[in-house]
């Protein structure tokens, strides 16, 4: 009998000079687009410097399957907000497999409670790099992506800020996705604000605070976009998620009530029924064929014509099914 057995392990590093952190940041230097790359200094010294922080945690980990390094991970525990946030979760691409994704993923949740981290949020950014007509396909890709180990889409404008104040091309929309503990389908305008200011100024701000010359400036960058986000949401209490068991092709939630969605699907129903009608009139009116003939071929096309707008009308369809049987109860009694 033949066994294949694959172990999937995570392991944190705690100093810059531990073994295989240089090349877990071979594999995050070659993997990671320019603009959304951390300097590895930086990320070298706030590794060795996580006792000096003042807010959170930071935590650099590598990815193994059985001995072999394949990945890199980064990301920033913050207990006030239990929140947990992502810079970076990469694999090698000739390591990049689905399973492996998932499995790292699903032990990664392993790995908070080893860590007896208190979260109610996890969240990461995702860039919309290389936009096309307005479109990312690198972000999509990987929204999908995370969609599928349980993430959601926040669906509101999201801003990554600056990568130090010398790189002003690193301000890059991008979508925000969050993996809450307990499954939601919205978010408050307060919470979500919470989050931010929180991944802005709790991380963004105390990473580029080394840098004094500039720390003062670069604060006021994070201020400004908190108070554009702000503006943004001034007339929402909600904000929606576009979570993991929906249609990813579904770019905006239906937001018609489902009963007046089954009026406007039953008149477009009863218009066919008009249009086979006067079909039916004009065959009648045109050709010696037989009365029998001449409602077989207006019955056909009232069928096609309600197919058509089926096929076309998916949750209306749904609706009506609920309006109907709604009057039918109505009759029953």
């Amino acid at each position: 009998m033949t066994t294949v057995h694959q172990v999937y392990t995570i392991r944190s590093f705690r100093s810059s000079k531990d073994r295989d952190f240089s090349r877990a940041l071979q594999i995050y230097d070659a993997h990671t687009h320019a603009q959304i790359k951390t300097d590895s200094r930086e990320i070298a010294h706030w590794l060795d410097n996580n006792s000096s922080r003042k807010e959170g945690r930071f935590y650099v980990c590598g990815l193994y399957t059985g001995t072999d390094l394949v990945g890199y991970v980064e990301f920033i525990y913050l207990p006030k907000e239990r929140l947990i946030h992502f810079d970076y979760f990469i694999i090698d691409p000739d390591r990049r497999t689905a399973g492996a994704f998932h499995t790292f993923s699903d032990q990664m949740r392993a790995f908070f409670d080893e860590e007896k981290l208190e979260w109610d949020y996890v969240t990461a950014e995702i860039a919309e790099l290389n936009t096309v007509n307005g479109v990312s396909k690198y972000a999509q890709g990987l929204t999908r992506v995370f969609r599928q180990v349980g993430f959601s889409e926040i669906i509101a404008e999201y801003q990554q800020p600056l990568l130090g104040v010398e790189h002003p091309d690193t301000v890059i929309s991008a979508k925000l996705v969050i993996l809450p503990r307990v499954e939601m389908e919205s978010l408050s305008k307060t919470r979500f604000l919470e989050i931010i200011s929180a991944i802005y100024r709790k991380h963004y701000g105390e990473w580029y605070a080394i840098y004094p010359d500039t720390a003062v400036t670069y604060k006021q960058s994070l201020d400004t976009m908190l108070v554009a986000a702000e503006q943004r949401l001034r007339d929402k209490k909600e904000i929606p998620l576009r979570g993991p068991d929906r249609d990813f092709a579904e770019a905006a939630l239906d937001a018609k009530p489902p009963l007046r969605g089954a009026f406007f699907y039953l008149f477009k129903i009863i218009l066919s029924g008009v249009a086979a009608a006067l079909f039916h009139h004009l065959l009648r009116q045109t050709t010696d064929h037989s009365l029998v003939w001449i409602a077989g071929v207006s019955i056909s096309a009232f069928i096609l014509l309600a197919v058509v707008v089926s096929l076309s009308d998916k949750k209306r369809l749904e609706a009506f099914k609920l309006l109907v049987s709604l009057v039918s109860r109505l009759f029953d009694r």
